[in-house]
């Protein structure tokens, strides 16, 4: 037997629910309370699921900038990006090659980016850097999971998991979206950088859908290590309000997770030096301070992150 976990559309959970006289918004309510219990909806599902296991070999690739302080330069911030997508598959309108170009190479090129303006800063940050592009992401986070059983840097002297997963190029963003940042003990730093570089802090529209579970910083969150993506809001300088909305929706409908999400001429990458120069700011103030950052008291890592302070 195999243990099964998967997702449902609204439409189709309403209609899963109503069998039992319920429906997706009672659920919600119930499962945000403390006295939440899990109970039977009276249903039992039977389905066909062919599969085949295939073995391959991938790999992470990971560079490293020390740091400047001679106690601190053991400790390290982590920057994260995932290099993989689909390969070569099943064809679509006539296409089988799986690009790639928004999910994941945008985060792959903000990364390189990253990793230069750091090693190129002066003064040099007081603790080190890890620049990692993981693989294997669109698998199951197996990259990002191999990472934190065999950490270049001791998970208990990471800092900080900044990622950054799939950012569509569509001008300046006015907001930035950091879901779990407020979850963390560096929250004001995570405030302060954003007021320095005119970005409103933007909550997740998309957090109904699990984002924030579904990417490689979880790995490093539930190691213990605060961590969580860095994208851009839904609002872009210059453009009307639905821009970006229309823009995702676009995006979701017609290239994601297909051989359609490939470059495309009117893209426009100038919102990624602010969101460079927003991150590079953050990482450089958890660098410089004294005391490792944590999750807040109560938060569901927080335990791993005791217990990494204990060994």
């Amino acid at each position: 037997m195999l243990a099964f976990a998967g997702w449902l559309s609204r439409t189709a959970g309403d209609k899963l629910l109503g069998l039992s006289g319920r429906t997706v918004d009672d659920a919600l309510r119930e499962a945000d309370t403390k006295e939440f219990k899990p109970s039977s909806l009276g249903v039992n599902l039977k389905g066909n699921l062919p599969t085949r296991i295939e073995n391959f070999v991938s790999h992470n690739v990971v560079g490293l900038v020390e740091g400047s302080d001679a106690t601190l330069q053991s400790e390290a911030i982590v920057f994260t990006a995932h290099w993989d997508h689909l390969g070569i598959g099943k064809p679509v309108l006539g296409d089988a090659i799986y690009n790639g170009a928004a999910d994941n190479a945008t985060g792959c090129g903000l990364l390189l980016e990253l990793a230069r303006a750091w090693s190129h800063q002066s003064p040099k940050p007081k603790r080190s850097a890890v620049f990692l592009a993981v693989t294997a992401e669109e698998k199951g986070l197996l990259g990002s999971k191999y990472y934190t059983r065999n950490p270049l840097i001791p998970l208990s002297k990471t800092a900080l998991n900044l990622n950054v997963d799939m950012i569509l190029p569509l001008g300046v963003p006015a907001s930035v979206v950091v879901t779990g940042a407020d979850r963390t003990s560096i929250w004001p730093t995570v405030k302060a950088a954003a007021e320095k570089n005119r970005l409103e802090i933007e909550a997740d529209q998309r957090a109904h859908l699990g984002i924030f579970y579904r990417s490689d910083h979880f790995s490093m969150a539930r190691s213990g290590v605060p961590a969580f993506s860095v994208a851009a809001g839904m609002k872009i300088t210059g453009m009307p309000e639905d821009f970006a909305t229309k823009a995702h929706k676009d995006f979701n409908d017609k290239a994601y997770h297909s051989p359609q999400d490939e470059f495309q001429p009117d893209w426009d990458f100038s919102g990624f030096v602010v969101l460079a120069e927003f991150m590079l700011d953050l990482a450089r103030e958890v660098a410089n301070t004294n005391q490792l950052p944590t999750w807040n008291v109560g938060d569901e890592f927080h335990p791993a992150r005791d217990k990494q302070a204990a060994n």
